[in-house]
């Protein structure tokens, strides 16, 4: 399971380009008696952005009752609309795959996301709002899921590819279903494969 310092690290490193990140110092927000961190993110893009409020924390997973009082105290001292931007992200020590489920469907309080024993921080990261931005691989395939399912079809069906542009264009076009029906199966009518 990864460690509270590994979290740390990944969450500053995956957010020093899209946020501005500050550190909350300890009489700002209220504490707790266990490994943790107040986070205050906000858009570098953005000039008049809100800021997010990220509460890490490491816990054995039958304290988990002291992260909700404590996301309850910080939910309590911030001011709106801020309060529907607050975050949880939560290392459990000893929970289960069922019990951080349950833990991240309640939403009282904040948003938590706990992680799971064989979750990297960088899959974990995935999984919030500080997911990255580019999918890996190939980004110019994968951008756009059109041209990725397009791509996939004339690799599948060769017959495919000469029609693939102008079907990319009617599909994009804004024409009604019932007439891209009839454009496409009009394009397919002259292919010597037809299948």
């Amino acid at each position: 399971m990864m460690t509270f310092q590994q979290l740390t690290a990944a969450i500053n490193q995956r957010a020093k380009s899209r946020y501005d990140v500050h550190v909350a110092k300890p009489m700002e927000l209220p504490k707790v008696e266990h490994t943790s961190e107040i986070l205050r993110l906000r858009r570098t893009s953005l000039e008049k952005a809100g800021w997010r409020t990220l509460l890490l924390i490491e816990l054995p997973s039958h304290s988990v009752q002291a992260a909700h009082q404590w996301a309850a105290s910080i939910r309590d001292v911030l001011p709106e609309p801020e309060t529907s931007d607050l975050y949880m992200f939560m290392i459990l020590r000893d929970t289960t795959q069922d019990e951080a489920t349950r833990i991240e469907t309640d939403d009282r309080f904040c948003r938590k996301i706990v992680a799971r024993q064989q979750e990297t921080p960088v899959e974990f990261l995935d999984r919030t709002f500080l997911a990255t931005l580019d999918p890996p691989g190939d980004g110019k395939k994968l951008s756009d899921p059109l041209v990725a399912a397009l791509n996939s079809l004339s690799e599948a069906q060769p017959w495919t590819r000469e029609h693939i542009d102008r079907w990319k264009t009617e599909l994009l076009s804004t024409t009604n279903g019932a007439d891209v029906a009839r454009l496409l199966r009009k394009s397919m009518t002259g292919s010597k494969d037809e299948q």
